[in-house]
């Protein structure tokens, strides 16, 4: 790895240091009794531990190597479609509703971007769709957008 990465690895600690210590400010609350800060430390906390490990393995990789990202990672094209797909998701969610525009999100996910089989790209995409839906409007009772038929 580079030393760009350790550099990127510390400001990014940082960061997670300082979203963590503002989270503390406005409330943590619990989780029966979630704080407006809560998700903020959550996120603050996972942001520093992916951090702290690229950090940790910039100092275990043995020799720094530069890869290129159209050899080894993320083509360019890929990564078209997936910032694609976000926008046209977060454009749709409020017409088709938060179910069907997850699971056809996830579908085009596993199809375009991961080219799995149509079976296991169903399966993954409803499995996704009923646990996002269970998490977040039966366990914590958030109201999701139902769709043009939910009016």
């Amino acid at each position: 790895m580079a030393r760009s990465d350790r550099y990127a690895a510390l400001f990014f600690i940082g960061l997670s240091l300082f979203i963590c210590q503002q989270a503390t400010v406005i409330g943590v609350g619990s989780l029966r009794k979630p704080g407006p800060g809560l998700l903020a430390l959550g996120a603050g906390a996972g942001i520093g531990l992916l951090a702290l490990a690229v950090f940790i393995r910039t100092y275990l990789s043995k020799a720094a190597i530069d890869v290129d990202q159209d050899e080894e990672g993320i083509h360019r094209g890929k990564f078209f479609l997936i910032c694609t797909s976000l926008f046209v998701y977060a454009v749709l969610i409020l017409w088709l509703g938060f179910a069907l525009s997850t699971f056809l999100f996830v579908l085009f996910l596993f199809r375009a971007v991961q080219a799995e089989r149509w079976w296991r790209s169903l399966v993954k995409a409803v499995l996704i769709t009923v646990g996002n839906y269970l998490v977040f409007v039966v366990w914590l009772g958030i109201r999701l957008p139902g769709g043009f038929w939910a009016e």
